[in-house]
């Protein structure tokens, strides 16, 4: 059994891509950026109005005073100031002509009429330099980078890339990967189970967790505590990038799985880690393929995704390591062992925003994680979390 920390580096190592690929831009929301975005030119692209107002230029300004004006600039258009001109009236996202480096905002105006002219006198007192307006380039200059490798292309990466005309969008290539859930007593997900049966929820789970990365299962199977089965269905598994099986990893009669696994030729890497829930764990690889082997208990399944498959993938599409965060919580807790554990906590907010522990009972409760925002860890090394005190926090 070996400590959370060194799991975690073992995992990391074995972290690779598995390759680039283009997609459209309407594809690419949820994969990861595999290539360095540059601006394709300034942003703004000129001098650009940031309100509905009147353009002027410094110089002329004068508190009070009527000036008219002729002409109104819109967004999409573009004009030169004439020599005589003094203000134009100009609309949000408009092109400030050269020669203004003023926009004063339309609240600050009174519009009037005198003999078919129309005018507009400014009754404030101070203006300065660049005044509303969004300068060329200030946002970025041509060729400057935008978005680096390993970014999850969220809402507002992909509406950027649609500001700089990305069609087409380089990503890391998604992992094949298979899933196999065992035990005697799992049934398909949707088959009335017998009184001493229970509904192959895991594989669910796992299916489930991975459409965070935009992965989908090539294939899921399910098999009862049989060597035979178990063994063929490994062997015809470990043409995959990753295979994730879960149950049958502990230390009962029926755990299979570590012996199948060694007999195949798979390369033991860990078994067990000092961690709760989740400790039996299992993790090697073959050739190419990656191997977890997961306890079958629903909430061991859903801390194990949580904790050591994400940041493999992480790592597989060359993303940051992730920052534990820091919240305090809102009660005493205490544990016995030595493990590293990982319980289910949620947000509350009175004064400030703390994490409240959930209940819950043990790694085989169907809702341990429910209305939780994610896992809080108990150091391995701590007998005792005071109340108040900050505790390392992953979302889910």
């Amino acid at each position: 059994m070996i400590p959370y920390e060194e799991a975690i580096q073992f995992i990391d190592q074995e972290a690779k891509s598995f390759g680039t690929e283009s997609v459209p831009l309407l594809e690419a929301y949820g994969r990861i950026l595999a290539e360095s975005v540059l601006a394709d030119r300034d942003y703004p692209p000129f001098n650009r109005s940031a309100m509905d107002g009147f353009a002027i230029a410094l110089k002329d300004f004068e508190a009070n005073k009527q000036f008219v004006y002729e002409r109104e600039l819109h967004a999409g258009s573009t004009l030169k100031k004439l020599p005589e001109e003094t203000v134009i009236r100009i609309m949000t996202g408009a092109p400030v002509p050269e020669g203004f480096d003023v926009v004063i905002k339309i609240e600050d105006t009174i519009l009037s009429e005198h003999q078919n002219q129309k005018m507009v006198k400014f009754p404030i007192e101070n203006v300065s330099l660049w005044q509303n307006i969004a300068k060329q380039g200030e946002d970025a200059i041509k060729s400057d980078p935008m978005l680096s490798v390993g970014t999850y292309l969220n809402l507002s990466e992909v509406s950027l890339l649609a500001s700089l005309g990305t069609m087409d969008v380089t990503v890391f290539s998604l992992p094949k990967v298979k899933i196999i859930s065992t035990g005697n007593e799992v049934v398909p997900f949707g088959v009335t189970p017998l009184p001493h049966q229970i509904r192959d929820s895991n594989s669910v789970t796992i299916s489930t967790f991975l459409k965070k990365w935009k992965i989908t299962p090539i294939e899921i199977s399910r098999v009862p505590d049989d060597v035979s089965i178990i063994k063929n269905t490994i062997e015809q598994s470990l043409d995959c990038d990753i295979l994730i099986l879960s149950g049958g990893v502990s230390m009962g009669e029926m755990d299979l799985v570590p012996s199948i696994l060694k007999e195949l030729g798979v390369e033991t890497i860990f078994h067990k880690t000092a961690i709760k829930p989740g400790k039996p764990i299992w993790f090697g690889k073959k050739k190419k393929t990656i191997v977890f082997g997961l306890p079958g208990n629903p909430f061991s399944v859903q801390t194990c995704l949580r904790i050591f498959i994400d940041p493999f993938l992480r790592s597989c599409f060359s993303q940051k390591k992730e920052v534990y965060l820091k919240f305090p919580i809102s009660q005493t807790k205490k544990k016995k062992h030595s493990l590293t554990e990982f319980f289910p906590v949620r947000f509350t907010t009175n004064e400030k925003t703390r994490l409240e522990a959930i209940a819950f009972n043990g790694s085989g409760d169907i809702k341990a994680g429910i209305f939780s925002d994610g896992l809080a860890l108990f150091p391995s090394e701590s007998k005792e979390i005071l109340s108040e005190s900050s505790i390392q926090f992953l979302p889910w």
